[in-house]
């Protein structure tokens, strides 16, 4: 009876020990290249692409959990996930979060369809209706222009764009990421007009709670690891079409 019992747990000891998660929040609001959902689960796109490479850097298994983008906190401060990723401290209520070092870089822009001119500044901007996101704060707008931005919220960039094509507005503002993108691939893509205005240009990062399972020392090192191979690069090069 000893030797069975000894048997089976050195079986168990050989058996490969499960990985731990890591439970990403993805917001809703995004979309290719940085998410592709289906069915409202995240199943591509770059912020899937880095996911993944940075859990198996921490020989970890990712899940994520997709949330509209007014909610993207809650799951890290009740414990559901783990982190967040491709945002900026001045986007977030919580100010107790940790943050990473810089994971991309990004324009914040305003777009157009071809018939409309690009803006050239600021101030042209005022009493216009604007295509927004629900949830996401346009600082370098919203502080200029007060009381005069208008905004027209919707809950991706895919619908903002939608009602862009359909003369809901004239303006929208989105990243160049993903304006860049849709210019090569939408099926409209001639109606976009490639010049826009640049509001700003920014990096975003990945932000932890504070007594989260994971430190910010060793997803700074795995990030770095990441860059260092050129990981991060070739991920962006993929999502941009040539």
């Amino acid at each position: 009876m000893r030797f069975i019992l000894i048997f089976f747990a050195s079986l168990l000891l050989a058996l490969p020990a499960r990985a731990e998660e890591l439970v990403y929040v993805v917001s809703t609001g995004s979309a290719m290249p940085m998410t592709d959902f289906r069915d409202g689960v995240l199943v591509g796109g770059l912020l899937k692409e880095f996911g993944d490479a940075l859990a198996h850097e921490l020989r970890m298994t990712p899940r994520y959990l997709t949330v509209p983008r007014k909610r993207v906190e809650a799951p890290l401060a009740n414990g559901q996930a783990d982190i967040l990723c491709d945002l900026r401290p001045e986007w977030l209520d919580g100010k107790d979060w940790l943050w990473s070092e810089a994971i991309f870089t990004n324009n914040e822009i305003v777009a157009t369809r071809i018939d409309t001119a690009a803006a050239r500044r600021v101030d042209e901007l005022r009493r216009q209706r604007i295509g927004t996101i629900l949830g996401y704060r346009y600082a370098h707008l919203e502080q200029p222009l007060g009381e005069e931005f208008i905004r027209d919220d919707a809950a991706s960039d895919d619908l903002n764009l939608s009602k862009l094509l359909r003369k809901r507005f004239v303006y929208m503002l989105t990243n160049s990421l993903y304006f860049d993108y849709q210019r090569k691939v939408h099926p409209e893509r001639a109606q976009l007009n490639p010049v826009a205005f640049k509001v700003s240009s920014f990096d975003t990062y990945c932000t932890l709670p504070q007594r989260g399972k994971l430190s910010l020392p060793t997803l700074d090192k795995a990030i770095q690891a990441l860059k260092r191979r050129g990981e991060i690069q070739a991920m962006l090069a993929r999502f941009r079409p040539g």
